[in-house]
Order: structure tokens, then sequence, then C-alpha cells
């Protein structure tokens, strides 16, 4: 019996030796050598501090700031945010922070002028949702949206959720019903950043900002665009007036 039991405590000695000597390793380096599919991070439902939030719909189309109603470029270069995936332009740092102090105040002050800007251009007749129901003459508040900077017009209130819940799907609409449109009409037959022939690269490429068509020599000048979508579309009404 002597022997069986010391023959047992020599056993859990030798299995727990190794168990020991684990506890002296470094854990972190030792776990940085194993082979992984891909790094360690949040689940993909989730977003990292890394993430960048992603724009909804249209550059900012004005060229004031949100805040201050000053003119864009007029204190340099324009600060633009995201605000909830809408983009938002700034004339200078100090106008964020009375911004976000209040969204709702100077967006809705926004969604005005965006409301006048947009309406002569608006490409639908009917509700994006219920494309049975007539929009126009529609001139109640209720009846206008502003979704990611782009104006719908609506037939009643509830279709604005259906829009919010699936904006770029909607968008992609109006960007259709836009080019379907005003590419006939299309006041210039060379590239607005270029300077370039549209069909100078192999076609124009359309692009929809503010329920317009802006047409370009090549995908690389859209940038441009991006960066100064109001001065992109000053140029076209311009041109548009010419055309008269």
């Amino acid at each position: 019996m002597k022997h069986l039991i010391t023959t047992f405590a020599l056993s859990l000695m030798l299995i727990s030796v190794p168990l020991l000597a684990d506890d002296g390793h470094d854990h972190a380096s030792h776990e940085a050598e194993k082979p992984t599919s891909k790094p360690a991070s949040a689940p993909a439902s989730q977003p990292t501090e890394t993430q960048e939030e992603v724009r909804i719909g249209d550059p900012w189309p004005l060229d004031t700031c949100v805040v201050s109603g000053g003119k864009l470029g007029s204190m340099g270069d324009p600060i633009v945010k995201l605000h909830e995936g809408r983009e938002v332009r700034f004339c200078c740092a100090g106008c964020i922070g009375a911004f976000e102090s209040d969204p709702q105040k100077y967006l809705s002050k926004a969604d005005e002028t965006i409301i006048g800007q947009q309406l002569l251009h608006y490409p639908l007749d009917y509700c994006i949702i219920d494309t049975h129901e007539s929009v126009s003459g529609n001139s109640e508040e209720d009846d206008f949206s502003v979704v990611g900077n782009r104006l719908f017009i609506y037939c009643c209130p509830p279709c604005d959720k259906k829009v919010r819940a699936e904006p770029a799907k909607y968008i992609e609409i109006l960007d259709h019903a836009v080019i379907e449109q005003q590419a006939e009409d299309y006041p210039l037959e060379t590239c607005v950043v270029s300077g370039q022939p549209l069909d100078s690269m192999g076609g124009a490429v359309n692009v929809v900002i503010a329920n317009q068509l802006v047409q370009l020599c090549c995908a690389g000048c859209e940038k441009k665009v991006e960066a100064d979508p109001a001065g992109t579309l000053a140029r076209i009404a311009e041109a548009r007036t010419l055309q008269k």
C-alpha cells in the first residue's frame, strides 16, 4: 500500500511540473507567436475606433458654413465632418463646437436652403415610395426631406422613414432619374473640371450631386467635384444660362 501511495505521489508531481513551468512563461509573447487567420479585433458587427464613418449620399452642396453661413474658403480650407453619415462643412474649427451642441438647429436652417436649391431640379413627379401618388404641387413642410444632402419629396410623412432606412437604395433611384431627365439638355460639351471634350476619354462619366447631373471626361475628375461641389454646380448653372 505504501508503495502505491508513493507511486501515485510521484505521478502527480510529474503531471504538475509542466503546468507550473507554463506559469513562468510570458503569455503575451507566447500568444503573439501563434499563427492566426486574421488580427484580433472586435466582431465585424461592432465598429472599432479605427473604422471610418461612411458618408451617406452627397458631399455638402452649399458654398456656406453650416453654422455661421459664411463663405467656405474665406478662412482657409473648409473643415469637412460627418454627422450621422451626413457630410457637413465648416468655415473654421470654432464653428464645430456650436454645431455639436445643437446639430438639428443648424441642419434645419441649412435644409431650407438645400430644398430651395434642389427643388427646381427634382426629377420625379411621383412619390419615390408610393409610385402611384403624385407629388406635383406639394408644398407642405412635411412633404420635403433632406437625406444625405439630397432632397426627397413624398406623398406623406411616413415615407421619410422608409428612405432613411435605406438611403443608398433611394438615392440611386434619384440618380437614374436625374441622368435620364437631364442628359439630353446638358449645357456643356466639355468636362466642367478639365475643360476636355466629354468624349475625349471614351465617353462622359455621369455624376449626380444635389439632384443635378455633372458630366466629366473621366472618373479621375470626380475628386475635384467632391472637393468643390458648390463651385461645380455654379459653373453648370452659368453654362445653362448662356445656353438660353
